[in-house]
């Protein structure tokens, strides 16, 4: 009877540890288990911050990249402004040279034809002129070239015949009160000399 009990005891026992051994591995199994889950959620965190620090750095170099694109595309538009502006430029230029060389051409033309009325004016006083000194009676040339002084002085609208008619005196005798001579209506030797005077300043 004892060793009955005895055994059932052991066998209590027995069975005791078995359970004891088998919550203790399940234990084990659920801690593994838990362990494994919060290292791989871990892993997961950590992979995750990864590619989230990647993206955002792929981000900042695309930032980067776009202001560097937008900084090339801002000097390129500078560079063809600016080359716009020196074409410009050159072009005033030219049309500046062209406008010097055409003032420069008008201001020879100019001169040249003053020039030739200065000579033509002196040529004109010099014939009136030309025999002041001599006493032979004036010649036709002579009295043309005094008509045609006194027409360009206002003195009367004169034919240059080279006649000394009515209309020449008329012409000599107001030149002649102009100037404060003697009223002749001759062209006397001074009266040539005032018209050649005349004619020479006027020339100038």
């Amino acid at each position: 009877m004892d060793y009955r009990y005895y055994k059932a005891g052991l066998q209590i026992e027995g069975a005791s540890k078995g359970l004891l051994a088998v919550a203790i591995v399940g234990w084990g199994l659920f801690a593994y288990s838990a362990l494994s889950s919060g290292s791989e959620e871990e892993a997961v965190q950590t992979k995750i911050a990864q590619l989230r620090e990647q993206v955002e750095t792929i981000g900042a170099e695309r930032d980067q990249l776009a202001r560097e694109r937008d900084q090339r595309n801002q000097t390129a538009q500078n560079l063809q402004n600016m080359q716009k502006q020196i074409e410009a430029a050159i072009r005033e230029l030219q049309d500046l040279d062209s406008l010097r060389a055409s003032v420069s051409q008008a201001i020879e033309q100019e001169r040249a034809r003053l020039a030739g009325l200065s000579n033509r004016q002196s040529a004109k006083a010099d014939s009136i002129t030309g025999s002041i000194a001599s006493t032979d009676p004036l010649s036709k040339e002579q009295i043309r070239a005094a008509q045609e002084a006194l027409a360009d002085f206002g003195y009367g609208d004169l034919k240059a015949d080279g006649l000394l008619g009515p209309s020449t005196r008329k012409a000599v005798e107001a030149f002649q009160r102009a100037k404060g001579f003697r009223v002749t209506g001759e062209l006397e030797p001074s009266t040539l000399r005032a018209l050649k005077t005349h004619t020479a300043s006027m020339s100038q």
